[in-house]
């Protein structure tokens, strides 16, 4: 996936656009409706709000459109068919408030072979809709050597055309996480057989441990996973959608809006998700790629300090043999042989490490160091030194939580 939605939010919030329709439109696109369109592949009531371009075909809610001759009128077709398929999962039957314009003009999707990406979707502010009207932009010469990943990006764009409904671009470019995250996820929901999708669970695997809003290194198009996790786990496809709906006319950060739905801490959430993920057991985990691990032992070392993932970022840690104490304000999961478990007894395993603050250390292993204050050996994933702060424990997706601010934490073995 290689949507331009991070550019575009940062483009409407000010920066230099890469692309000048992110907030520009062209002439045509403003030029009032089109109405009826003569000579297409299907003409309906609706109309584009502008002129029409010199290709096109219209379904019920979309209009497929292009001005390049050599895109192919089948591909549109295609893309056109996949877009109504989406409907009404998500808008008729799933809840979601349609897009704006969308009651009385059909929504633009414009295919461009030269976009320097495989999509982005804007919004044109008018007198009409002041707040935007959505179009969006594709490029179908993805489609050529992958077309499912081309059907799979249009159920995506349409994610985008849905969010400018109830969140704006205020957020700019850090907001972006959230947006890429959940239309994957639809996207996934929407068009089920397509599963293309899975392959942007590779940007979290690569960078389990990068902070959880990271906008960089396509981060947020992998966290799709915790969508996968909230979906499965927690609230539901609707839940999502009620993350959004709270969003509307405010720019709540998506960490408060999600615990505010779920009832849950998201510290927790994030830590469910991180433990799922490691022990395979989303529904469709054989589609995922693996995370990455920080540290490998073929049995538990005698102390390791290193420093904790960035702040809700998990470290995955695979121990051969021996059952290891953790210190730090983080949460723990175990996964043996596949699955979420208590601490084990002996190996082999892997230790899920979420961080619960900011620039914090994690320190693990058989035994602590009888002089603290010496120096311990450092691990060659990260680096030592002392810490303080609380502990959590995860057991089976259950969290309790420990805090003492300031203090050295005695050493745990297993969840609360």
């Amino acid at each position: 996936m290689d949507c331009l939605l991070p550019d575009v939010l940062a483009a409407l919030s000010g920066e230099a656009p890469a692309d000048t329709r992110m907030v520009v439109p062209p002439a045509a696109f403003t030029a009032g409706a089109s109405g009826r369109s003569p000579g297409s592949a299907r003409a309906v009531g609706k109309g584009a709000y502008g002129t029409d371009l010199a290709f096109h075909v219209d379904g019920a809610n979309f209009t497929v459109q292009w001005e390049d001759a050599t895109v192919d009128p089948a591909r549109a077709d295609a893309i056109l068919a996949q877009l109504e398929a989406a409907w009404p999962v998500l808008v008729d039957d799933g809840g979601w408030p349609a897009p704006v314009s969308s009651d009385t003009y059909l929504l633009r999707v414009v295919l461009d072979p030269e976009l320097g990406g495989s999509g982005y979707t804007t919004v044109y502010p008018t007198d009409d809709y002041p707040e935007g009207y959505p179009v969006s932009y594709l490029n179908p010469a993805y489609d050529i050597a992958d077309p499912e990943f081309g059907l799979s990006v249009a159920v995506h764009e349409f994610g985008h055309m849905l969010q400018y409904r109830l969140r704006d671009w205020q957020g700019g470019r850090a907001d972006s996480w959230y947006w890429e995250a959940t239309s994957e996820w639809v996207a996934e929901r929407a068009a089920p057989t397509l599963d293309t999708y899975a392959e942007s669970s590779y940007w979290y695997a690569q960078w389990p441990d990068a902070r959880f809003d990271r906008v960089e290194r396509y981060h947020g198009y992998g966290m799709l996973l915790l969508n996968a996790y909230l979906d499965e786990r927690v609230f539901g496809l609707e839940g999502i959608r009620d993350v959004w709906i709270a969003g509307e006319g405010n720019v709540t950060t998506w960490d408060v809006l999600i615990e505010g739905v779920a009832g849950r801490d998201f510290g927790e959430l994030m830590a469910g998700m991180a433990g799922e993920v490691a022990a395979r057991t989303l529904r469709e985990s054989n589609l995922y790629d693996t995370p990455i691990r920080v540290a490998t032992h073929d049995q538990a070392p005698e102390w390791e300090v290193i420093d904790a993932p960035e702040l809700y970022g998990s470290h995955l840690i695979d121990v051969g043999s021996g059952e290891v104490t953790v210190e730090g304000d983080v949460a723990l999961a175990y996964v043996i042989a596949g699955e979420l478990g208590e601490m084990p007894a002996d190996g082999p395993y892997t230790l899920v490490v979420t961080a619960l603050s900011e620039n914090g250390e994690v320190a693990y292993g058989l035994a602590r160091p009888v002089e603290e204050e010496e120096e311990v050996p450092v691990a060659a994933c990260g680096c030592g030194g002392g810490f303080g702060g609380g502990w959590l424990g995860v057991g089976l997706g259950l969290l309790a939580v420990r805090r003492r601010a300031g203090a050295r934490l005695p050493s745990r073995t297993g969840p609360l």
